[in-house]
């Protein structure tokens, strides 16, 4: 009995060590975020002398809504891009594998892409994306589709295989449905925590990307996204921090509002009782 009281103890002692780690740099960049260059370089982890909000006002003279508007649009697009297609590629991998080995051959094919380092191809995707004539915002929406097949089908095709059974296919069926139907009123719904698990894990990477949007977006600063428009604040030899702090903050509160509301769909189980 003591030697679990110890261990509990421990484990809360870890528990709020590693909510501190998370609260404290936040704080942190909220509270910069109303203090001016000179009070953040002065004395960093004080309170400002006098609460401002000159640094918002100052992004939103810079067209901060623009750019929001271009990372909104590119990851709302990609999500729904992803969480439209690449579900019924893995639904049609699934139910096919043991039976046919072409699709053995897709799956070990298409997964082979998390394996390959992004600066290989890096060189090369831009010269393509540049002939294609792909380098706006609609180009990169299908660049993040394409990125996001490997680890986002590996992902779907064993959720499919280990929790939606083929009892429902075969049930489906039975009743004259046909596979495009079975798909989209019985499998989809059900794989509603693997798209909440889909959605924040990518809506949080391209939200936040900076590498491929500099890569295809840099010739028009129209299009940047609020990651580029964050960078334009460093300099070589000085850095704007006022208004970069204020620039993480609004970048913190959308992806923050798509977690709350999504994470309780991860671990949330759909499929209990579905099958007698």
């Amino acid at each position: 009995m003591k030697l679990k009281k110890q261990r509990n103890i421990h484990a809360y002692t870890v528990l709020i060590a590693g909510i501190l780690l998370m609260l404290i740099p936040l704080a942190v960049t909220i509270i910069s975020s109303f203090k001016t260059t000179r009070e953040i370089t002065g004395n960093f982890f004080g309170l400002p002398e006098t609460w401002t909000l000159s640094n918002y006002e100052r992004l939103f003279r810079d067209g901060i809504i623009q750019y929001f508007g271009n990372s909104a649009f590119l990851t709302i697009g990609s999500v729904a891009l992803i969480i439209l297609v690449i579900p019924m590629a893995a639904f049609a991998i699934a139910r096919h594998m043991g039976r046919r080995k072409i699709f053995v051959i897709m799956y070990t094919l298409l997964i082979l892409g998390m394996f390959v380092p992004f600066q290989v191809i890096m060189l090369p995707m831009a010269k393509l994306m540049s002939k294609l004539g792909m380098t706006n915002l609609v180009g990169l929406t299908i660049l993040y589709l394409t990125y996001a097949i490997p680890q986002t089908l590996f992902l779907y095709v064993g959720y499919i295989k280990t929790i939606v059974p083929e009892e429902m296919d075969e049930a489906a069926s039975i009743d004259g449905a046909s596979k495009f139907t079975m798909y989209r009123k019985i499998i989809f719904p059900l794989m509603k925590p693997m798209h909440a698990t889909v959605l924040i894990i990518n809506a949080l990477w391209i939200w936040n990307d900076f590498l491929l949007p500099l890569l295809v977006l840099n010739r028009d600063n129209s299009t940047w996204t609020l990651p580029l428009f964050q960078y334009n604040y460093q300099g070589q030899y000085f850095s704007d921090y006022g208004p970069s702090f204020a620039s993480y903050v609004v970048g913190i509160i959308p992806i923050l509002i798509v977690y709350l509301v999504f994470q309780k769909n991860i671990i949330s189980g759909m499929t209990s009782g579905s099958v007698k």
